[in-house]
């Protein structure tokens, strides 16, 4: 029968293998068993945690028995970041140069591409931007891929920003915008790409600028098809996420990522910013994809009058469906920044909010929201407009019913929506059909394999 004695033992033995515990702390933590041989195994993570020889994290992992997931040669994780469209992001420390870093980990698919996917990021490392947090590596480890990127300090994602103060104004979300573009200029010129940016994937630090996170995704989700290192379910998840700023040429083809995605992706963040929403707001994804390829998303100033023409003309054009109807390049796009940056009122760039150093004080009778919007020059956000009344029916010796009114003849326009709706249904049926000879490729592939 095991005892708390043995799995203790267990654990002390696990943290050492990966070298986590070296010869000193190994005796220190005999010598804590030896005076308190009742203590739980619980309890002496807990010793552990307080002497600094772990972290909690490291602990909790260590408790149910996977000390060795805790080190991914030459990374050590040593806390959780957070959660993302790829799953949990690690906080890790290099043993080679003794440096922080962000890493991602995911079941991996197979390892035929990694090499082709090394040499991409090799060419990452060869551009630097102080804009952009550009992978640094991708390695294998037992069943798991796992991506790094250098670790950020501080900062909050521009999606919380925005959630937080309902928007940015104009020229606040343009100066986000231009540092957005201005880090993806460099890597667009030597033909790389991010691929999937989103509102989550900008941080803004504490001293209000810009940073792109998890650059270097796209050469994952555009791996040839049958040699991606990442799970069918990895990928699909990290596409679902991003479907709020795809172009509409990824959501036809998903390897069909290039730096005119980017800027499409880029116009669907600064009509966030502006609006508070995203161009196609439905909570059904596959609403969300017809939107993108084939409806035209509300005016920008429909919803926010403020916003100056040219700004909306600009986002617009961005957002065209065709890549040849968008700006040539993002440099384009960054000298219509600049040419309308004098038209747009004064306003600060957005600021993370701050995190308190103190004790939470009495909670006050005003609500906090509007001193928010001040801090960053927010205009007040105007009042929906009310629905236009309906026209009135000519009165008549008769009164007229809805259902005693003469048939219309069909409108000029309702053929173009009759064969916009057949395009539609043609997109939702292509999509099954391909789901459908997804699952039956893979039901042969595994009966071959057993075979």
């Amino acid at each position: 029968m095991r005892t708390a004695t043995d799995t203790c033992g267990e654990i002390i033995q696990s943290l050492a293998d990966v070298q986590l515990l070296g010869p000193k702390e190994v005796e220190r933590v005999r010598l804590f068993r030896d005076q308190f041989p009742d203590k739980h195994p619980r309890e002496v993570i807990a010793f552990l945690v307080e002497q600094g020889f772990v972290t909690r994290f490291q602990g909790d992992i260590a408790l149910r028995g996977a000390a060795h997931q805790l080190v991914m040669p030459p990374y050590v994780l040593t806390d959780i970041l957070g959660s993302g469209s790829m799953g949990q992001t690690a906080k890790a420390k290099s043993r080679e140069d003794d440096s922080w870093y962000a890493i991602k980990a995911v079941p991996r698919k197979n390892i035929l591409n990694l090499q082709s996917i090394n040499d991409q990021v090799e060419k990452l490392k060869e551009i630097r931007h102080p804009r952009v947090s550009a992978m640094t590596h991708v390695g294998v480890h037992e069943d798991r891929v796992f991506l790094v990127w250098p670790f950020i300090e501080g900062g909050e994602k521009l999606e919380g920003i925005v959630l937080r103060q309902g928007y940015l104004a104009p020229r606040a979300a343009v100066q986000v915008a231009q540092q957005i573009a201005s880090g993806l200029k460099e890597y667009h010129a030597h033909g790389l790409f991010h691929g999937l940016l989103k509102p989550n994937d900008i941080l803004i630090g504490a001293d209000r600028r810009v940073r792109i996170l998890d650059f270097g995704v796209g050469f994952l989700l555009t791996c040839e098809r049958g040699k991606s290192l990442l799970d069918t379910t990895t990928n699909s998840k990290a596409m679902n996420r991003g479907i709020d700023c795809a172009s509409p040429e990824s959501i036809n083809d998903p390897l069909d990522r290039t730096t005119l995605s980017d800027q499409y992706s880029l116009g669907c963040i600064l009509y966030f910013c502006l609006t508070g929403q995203y161009p196609f707001p439905d909570t059904n994804p596959v609403k969300k994809m017809l939107g993108h390829q084939f409806e035209e998303p509300t005016p920008i100033r429909d919803l926010m009058p403020d916003v100056p023409r040219k700004l909306e003309a600009v986002v617009a054009r961005m957002l065209a469906k065709k890549p040849e109807d968008r700006y040539p390049n993002i440099d384009s796009v960054i000298q219509e920044f600049q040419r309308i940056m004098p038209e747009i009122g004064e306003a600060t760039p957005p600021r993370p909010a701050a995190r308190a150093t103190t004790a939470p004080a009495p909670k006050p009778q005003a609500a906090p929201a509007p001193a928010a919007r001040k801090s960053v020059a927010l205009p007040a956000r105007p009042a929906p407009k009310p629905p236009a009344a309906p026209k009135a029916i000519p009165s008549t010796n008769r009164a007229v019913t809805p259902s005693r009114l003469p048939a219309e003849k069909p409108a000029r326009g309702q053929a173009k929506k009759g064969s916009l709706k057949a395009r539609r249904t043609k997109v939702i049926l292509l999509g099954m059909a391909g789901m459908a000879a997804g699952l039956v490729g893979g039901l042969v592939t595994w009966w071959l394999m057993r075979a």
